[in-house]
């Protein structure tokens, strides 16, 4: 008897909840993807974080493919060039060895020295068959002779068990757990089922979540992703031409809900209940960038394309699953002549052991001579497989695959005895004179630590290497530390001649070294949103964007408005504005159509061919031209921001006239200059009709009747115009005024935000004249990586916008008073000064100069001078890092080479951006200043003897030390596996649904950062290792902070990060472990 279950069932409703718990689960290993608009360097095992690092990389290994570390040979590099210290491998192997001695050749080797021949020189592992080819092929000699009769010996009082029914065995225990059932058809059929899926994914994904990019959109994309496919993909006609039957009414009949649809398809498959989460994250692996992106799009709930077309993983699945299900039906009938399930798979597997061994051996490396001469090749090309006659054949073969496997077994240990004899200088009769168990010993060394196992070990010793040649880098500023903590109690002797505030990106610490160096200025690096969450719109932009790290959610809206002066040029700027976006969208239209293009290339074509040859050929003389072109049409603007927040009256009138305008353009446009005419009070009393404020009344209707020749009924119907046209009524107003109220920043609100960010830096006390608050962005050419390069702690945005804010703040009489109450007296004459670093031409943009005082002119002027001298002197110590660039001559001459880089289209690395990074400093300039530190490291300033809490480095350590992390295991990741954790060569991108990029025509969206940016030819420019951060404060002043936080615990305690603190009592180096103790760096 069928027991009917109803769609909205408790049981179903409980299913429907789990199934969405499990993928949640899933979807762990798989990382967030931001849209290319806003690159945001995040951990592609961010879901992973509370693993120790070791185990995520082997979860990511498992899931995504993904190597964790360096090749062996690539670290064996680093160790030849004394990269990575034999003291380092040493501590590095301390924790896998124990005290076992055996002798090799005349001396005594300890467990330890025979790991660290090991690792150094490999351990001489070939694959058998190849081991094997390699010893018949070669001229042995009696004593290698003679300890292969050794090993021969061994193997026959110790057989070891080859066996064609291994294959079968070790399938069954990874089906569904390690890979797919489509994966295994492809093993084990050579079919090519998980690319079929992925393509159709690839095709339904690219169409669904497209943002403008496309010509046509698909269609019905308001039905949700499951929905729109399940009524479209019904129509596909290239199905029934794979052999699927029934395909249309097939994809009808599946269930509404894609939760439904899930659990249809798992129970086709009989995929185990308890392997269901596994089996959905070998799903979302297959194509981990566009899942990917669906999880973070489906977690944005103000996110306008999610708002209106709706996706989740869930979705995805529902439609993965079932283009499973159908394949893999087919491919197991078509090859076995059995379901395509989970059980039958297995009682295959079971029932045949041998044959299905047999069958697995002949598709994966073809056998030997001796055996193929017994075996008919024509019955593993029948369709379905004789799986009976396979069966004889391998029972028959078994004793003599069984002989050939236990010789190449002993040939591939001669070799890597052999490989060790050599590492260890020993000569091989002295191995085969020795004792025997001391072979059997060597041998078990070599197989509990094989090469798969190093990586681990290089890191660590590459990690200790480093920290150590950089803890003897800084030592020699400790003295400075010291004689500065004597002298604070001292007044200032003068003020700096100016003081800048700097993003702590490592671009930056290039840039205040030299700007240090010209002359008698002082710099401080803070996170470069400076401590001010805002969402900010510029002027003419319909956009906004959230200038802080995505940690953090603003509240505060920010928008750029021309100042008071600036009226008409402002209306004559937006109208260019808008007659370019026309020009753009025509022309854009005009390229996607398919007749225009023909009759483009005619007429205009040359036009194109003029900018082609100008950017290709002459990059730096076009962009002259083009600038002085615009120059001639631009519209200069003087423009302020909105810092200041309106009270609730002041936001209610605006809206009212918001309102009056609309009210009256609509009359305008219905009754020319009688609507024109009609009062302010009876355009009020429409107003509050809309809005159900007053009633409708004959009398007081009457004047505004008369005057437009209205009839009641089109009074009211105006008033439903304006309410569903215009959005006049009460809701709206509402969702207005909280979005006004949420402009600006009241007084007491800047006075924190500028204090907070004063007493984080410990910049409370002598104020210049001049404060430079300098953020930065990346200019560059035909790049869609170009967000990559700008300020992480802005959300993958320029940051001036901040600097701008907090500028205006700090300047702000009522916000230095105060801040005069809490103890932070900025004097009158400091003017802070917001401006923006080109970190790709190092030029710096001063902004808002018409807020800078007569009296600072003189200082404004040589500032520039100064900035213009860094900008010069960074151009040429960044220029000498770059693999096609020759040694310039002039500073002159570095800073023009550093601007055609920038505006160059062919070029694929404007600049390295964050690569080579290694260090995050968290301390007083003192500990740094006059040190090369090589653009590797960020500099967060912060005085610890100013913050006896730690209220303010608590701060730090959850945000900017957090975003540092992410950026750290972006570059790492990147770096180690280009092709699974990076996104390949800039090469072979195509932008795609201007979500993200892709190779050629149709590939998993890239996630990573591409090799131009990590590699330099095929050797690693990043030196892929752990964030090293270092804080100047008190041990258990950072022990306190790490034990409030979750975050800390599991990014410090699962080795995400290492940490290393100045103790400003002993003057001493601490590294701390997993363990949470703390070790003396010597």
């Amino acid at each position: 008897m069928m027991v009917v279950v109803k769609e909205n069932s408790p049981s179903i409703d409980a299913q429907r909840m789990e199934i969405r718990s499990l993928v949640k689960l899933a979807s762990e290993p798989i990382s967030h993807f931001w849209p290319m608009q806003t690159f945001i360097h995040h951990n592609p095992l961010h879901g992973l974080e509370h693993l120790p690092f070791s185990k995520a990389v082997e979860q990511g290994r498992k899931f995504l493919g993904g190597e964790g570390y360096l090749s062996n040979a690539q670290y064996r590099n680093y160790y030849r060039q004394g990269r990575i210290s034999l003291d380092a491998i040493h501590e590095a192997l301390k924790d896998r060895t124990h005290d076992q001695l055996i002798a090799v050749g005349d001396r005594k080797v300890s467990h330890i020295e025979a790991l660290r021949t090991i690792l150094i020189n490999g351990t001489g592992y070939i694959a058998p068959d190849v081991a094997s080819a390699n010893v018949r092929a070669s001229l042995i000699d009696d004593d290698v002779r003679e300890l292969i009769d050794i090993l021969l010996t061994h193997a026959e009082a110790k057989p070891h068990d080859f066996s064609l029914h291994d294959h079968a065995a070790i399938e069954q225990k990874d089906l569904a757990s390690t890979y797919t059932l489509s994966a295994w058809c492809d093993q084990t059929f050579g079919t090519t089922l998980q690319d079929h899926i992925n393509q159709e994914l690839i095709r339904w994904c690219g169409g669904f979540l497209d943002e403008g990019h496309a010509p046509w959109p698909m269609p019905l994309r308001d039905k949700t992703f499951y929905g729109g496919w399940k009524i479209l993909a019904q129509d596909d006609r290239s199905w029934p031409l794979l052999g699927v039957s029934g395909w249309s009414s097939k994809v009808q009949n599946l269930p509404n809900r894609s939760e439904d649809a899930i659990v249809e398809s798992l129970e086709a498959m009989a995929i185990p209940h308890d392997l269901w989460i596994d089996y959905f994250t070998i799903h979302l692996a297959q194509l981990s960038g566009w899942a990917g992106f669906i999880k973070w799009r489906s977690e944005q709930s103000d996110y306008e394309w999610q708002n209106a077309y709706r996706i989740d993983l869930v979705k995805y699945l529902a439609v993965r699953l079932f283009y499973e299900r159908e394949l893999v039906a087919l491919a197991c009938q078509t090859h076995f002549g059995i379901d395509g399930d989970f059980t039958s798979i297995s009682s295959f597997m079971n029932a045949h052991p041998g044959g299905y061994g047999l069958y697995k051996e002949w598709k994966l490396a073809g056998f030997p001579r001796q055996i193929t001469e017994d075996l008919d090749p024509s019955l593993f090309l029948s369709q379905p497989l004789p799986m009976d006659a396979l069966d004889d054949h391998a029972v028959r073969i078994d004793e003599t695959w069984r002989s050939i496997r236990r010789e190449q077994d002993i040939h591939q240990k001669t070799l890597i005895l052999l490989h060790l004899a050599k590492a260890f200088d020993c000569p091989v009769k002295e191995i085969v004179n020795g004792p025997r168990e001391n072979i059997d010993v060597l041998l078990e060394w070599v197989s509990q630590f094989p090469e798969s196992l190093h990586g681990p070990i290089w890191l660590k010793a590459f990690e200790l290497s480093y920290i150590k040649s950089f803890v003897k880098q800084l030592s020699p500023n400790l003295l400075k530390l010291v004689k500065n903590d004597e002298a604070e109690a001292q007044p200032a002797e003068s003020r700096p001649l100016a003081q800048g505030i700097f993003c702590i990106d490592v671009r930056s610490e290039g840039f205040r070294r030299h700007f240090e160096d010209v002359g008698g200025n002082e710099t401080f690096g803070f996170a470069g949103f400076f401590g001010v969450p805002l969402c900010y719109q510029g002027f003419g932009s319909e956009q906004e964007t959230d200038q802080c790290p995505v940690l953090l959610k603003p509240k505060h809206v920010v928008k750029e408005i021309p100042r008071a002066y600036q009226g008409k040029a402002a209306e004559r700027l937006l109208e260019r504005q808008q007659l370019a976006k026309t020009g753009h969208t025509l022309l854009h239209d005009l390229k996607e159509n398919i007749i225009s293009p023909y009759v483009m290339v005619e007429a205009i074509g040359w036009f194109f061919g003029f900018r082609l040859f100008g950017q290709t050929l002459s990059p730096l003389w076009f962009h002259r031209i083009t600038s002085w072109v615009k120059d001639r049409f631009a519209v200069p603007i003087g423009t302020t921001l909105t810092v200041e927040k309106l009270t609730n009256e002041e936001a209610k009138e605006m809206v009212a006239s918001e309102h009056r305008a609309t009210i009256y353009r609509m009359l305008i446009e219905q009754f020319g200059r009688k609507g024109n005419e009609v009062s302010h009070d009876q355009v009020e009393r429409l107003r509050k009709q809309a809005l159900n404020q007053l009633t409708f009344d004959p009398t007081e209707d009457e004047e505004l009747h008369t005057r437009l020749h209205w009839t009641e009924a089109d009074h009211k119907q105006f008033i439903r115009d304006l309410r569903r046209e215009h959005d006049v009524h009460e809701r709206a107003v509402t969702h207005r005024l909280h979005r006004i109220t949420q402009t600006g920043f009241t007084t007491t609100e800047q006075a924190h935000f500028v204090e907070t960010a004063l007493r984080t830096l410990g910049f409370t006390k002598t104020f210049s004249r001049l404060v430079l608050i300098c953020a930065h962005g990346s200019m560059s050419d035909n790049n869609p990586y170009e967000s990559a390069l700008d300020c992480g702690a802005c959300g993958g945005n320029h940051g001036v916008s901040n600097a701008r804010a907090f500028a205006a703040m700090a300047n702000k009489a009522q916000v230095r008073q105060l801040l005069a109450q809490k103890g932070v007296y900025i004097p009158l004459d400091t003017h802070f000064l917001p401006g923006q670093h080109d970190t790709t031409t190092d030029a710096v943009e001063l902004f808002d100069l018409e807020d800078v005082p007569a009296t600072h002119r003189k200082d404004l002027i040589r500032l520039q001078h100064d900035l213009e001298e860094a900008n010069r002197r960074n151009s040429m110590e960044r220029l000498a890092r770059f693999p096609d660039e020759m040694r310039c001559q002039t500073l002159s001459e570095a800073a023009e080479r550093t601007k055609r880089r920038s505006i160059d289209w062919s070029q694929v690395r404007p600049e390295w951006g964050l690569s080579r990074h290694s260090a995050f400093i968290v301390g007083r300039r003192l500990f740094t200043q006059g040190l090369n530190l090589e653009g590797r490291t960020f500099l967060h300033s912060y005085d610890y003897l100013q913050d006896p809490t730690g209220k303010y480095l608590e701060i730090i350590m959850t945000a900017p030390m957090i975003v540092g992390n992410w950026i750290n295991m972006e570059h790492y990741f990147s770096t180690v596996d280009p092709s699974v954790y990076g996104a390949g060569s800039k090469v072979y991108h195509n932008v795609v649904s201007r979500v993200g990029v892709m190779y050629g025509s149709q590939s998993d969206l890239c996630v990573g950062l591409p090799v131009q940016t990590v590699l330099d030819g095929g050797t690693p420019y990043h030196e892929p290792m752990r964030l090293f951060v270092i804080i100047e404060a008190p041990l258990e002043r950072i022990a306190m902070i790490i034990s409030r936080h979750d975050i800390l615990k599991r990014l410090i305690g699962n080795q995400w990060i290492n940490l290393v603190a100045l103790d400003p009592v002993s003057m001493e180096f601490f590294l701390r472990h997993s363990s949470e103790e703390w070790q003396v760096i010597q």
